[in-house]
């Protein structure tokens, strides 16, 4: 199924250089947005993100979406394009919050919203029940991913996931059952990493492995790839029994 062409309408927008001043007073950004037909922010867009796609191909009836790991709010107004959805955005970073509110009210976004937790230690079950959950760049920046994947069956019947992972000749542990290895994170300074100092990257095979335990027991894989520059990584598509259309 296609994705609906959508424009965010603007009741008064602000001048360029009052929103190019709002931009560098919240900088340095990772996300370019474009507003009233110029870009600001960041240098990644995601504009033509095939893992929006992708989520839309693989569950094209869904209403609600949890966003987890949602940084300055980039692929959940592009999940927020198609109408009638809402998504809840969950970010770990109270400056990448504020970013992404800031990005709201100049686009005029109404079926987006953001909230500030640490997924580390806030349970999944306290935002509520959604159709799908969209987790893309989250898993491998956790200390224990598999306690994340443990809770998606309390939140949603489906998940589309992006994630780097280990290879199975670059594993240096187990732990928990979870053969991979260890990955040094930059710090809270950083938003494109993880709140821990580091993280445990998992193996697909045993990501796969805990994904069909805890009952998504469909899965389409829509991308492994091998060459990404920081690591190899995945995109697939996951469902409950009785979830699929």
């Amino acid at each position: 199924m296609r994705l609906h062409r959508f424009r965010f309408h603007l009741g008064r927008p602000d001048p360029p250089d009052e929103i190019e001043t709002g931009f560098q007073k919240r900088g340095p950004w990772i996300t370019r947005f474009e507003v009233g037909g110029r870009s600001y922010g960041g240098p990644h867009s995601f504009d033509d993100d095939p893992r929006i796609r992708w989520f839309f191909e693989a569950f094209p009836d869904v209403q609600t979406v949890l966003d987890l790991g949602s940084l300055e709010g980039g692929q959940s107004f592009q999940l927020a394009k198609r109408p009638g959805l809402r998504v809840l955005g969950v970010e770990g970073r109270p400056f990448n919050v504020d970013r992404a509110r800031y990005v709201q009210t100049l686009l005029g976004v109404a079926n987006v919203r953001f909230v500030q937790a640490d997924l580390e230690r806030t349970p999944l079950a306290s935002f509520g029940r959604f159709d799908a959950v969209f987790n893309s760049g989250l898993l491998y920046h956790l200390p224990r991913p598999w306690e994340l994947l443990d809770q998606l069956p309390m939140v949603a019947p489906r998940v589309f996931l992006w994630t780097h992972y280990a290879r199975e000749d670059g594993v240096t542990e187990t732990i928990d059952g979870f053969p991979g290895h260890w990955f040094q994170e930059s710090g809270h300074a950083d938003p494109l990493s993880g709140l821990s100092p580091r993280s445990f990257w998992i193996t697909l095979e045993s990501l796969m492995a805990r994904l069909k335990r805890n009952g998504f027991d469909q899965i389409t894989l829509f991308e492994d790839n091998q060459t990404h520059p920081h690591g190899p990584c995945v995109s697939l598509a996951a469902w409950m029994a009785g979830a699929k259309p």
